[in-house]
């Protein structure tokens, strides 16, 4: 086997690993970039307890420190500054609003105190 032959057999063994390796680094930039993160926004039980406040067209509730809604197409988003409609209404006040609480109040204790 002559000094060419046996480069070329080296570089057939070899390609395969510099392959993987490149794609190994450049693959991962590559990803969806959507906030979808679960545990970020609310449960169907919150959603079932709490009242809307309608906002740009969708209902939009107050959750973990951020406004969130569902668009159009069943995805979730949050505003990333809170519009001036919604700060008013989440108040609690006067045109705010309260959430509903369907637990039953505790039992008042009886026997002293420590």
């Amino acid at each position: 086997m002559n000094k060419t032959n046996r480069m070329v057999d080296t570089l057939r063994r070899i390609a395969p690993f510099f392959g993987l390796v490149g794609a190994a680094l450049l693959l991962p930039g590559c990803y969806a970039g959507v906030d979808d993160d679960v545990a970020y926004y609310p449960s169907a039980g919150f959603i079932a307890t709490e009242q809307p406040v309608f906002y740009e067209g969708h209902a939009s509730y107050w959750y973990n420190g951020h406004w969130v809604y569902r668009d159009g197409g069943g995805r979730w988003g949050y505003y990333h500054s809170e519009p001036g409609y919604l700060a008013a209404r989440r108040g609690g006040g006067p045109g705010g609003f309260q959430r509903r609480t369907y637990e039953r109040p505790a039992a008042p204790r009886s026997g002293p105190r420590r």
